[in-house]
């Protein structure tokens, strides 16, 4: 999956670690995340899916693509999950 996120202040540059963080708290046992980078005002977070989650994989993308963004905190604008 990947996680497009928009800092609410400052650069993408600067919040990199703090994105990482965040992804990595909201995932839980739910995966984890393999690359975080930022291109102009956006960081780009790819996660891999945990695939000892007991759910269909479709399930899962669904359930995150909701779950991303309703348990991100305020730092960061969620403006994709793909």
């Amino acid at each position: 999956m990947i996680i497009l996120l928009e800092p609410v202040n400052g650069t993408a540059e600067e919040y990199l670690d703090r994105a990482e963080a965040e992804i990595t708290r909201v995932l839980d046992f739910r995966g984890s995340v393999t690359s975080v980078k930022a291109k102009g005002t956006i960081i780009t977070v790819k996660v891999e899916v945990n695939p000892k989650w007991d759910l269909p994989q479709a399930e899962k993308e669904s359930y995150l693509t909701e779950w991303i963004p309703a348990k991100g905190r305020t730092v960061f604008k969620v403006t994709n999950v793909e």
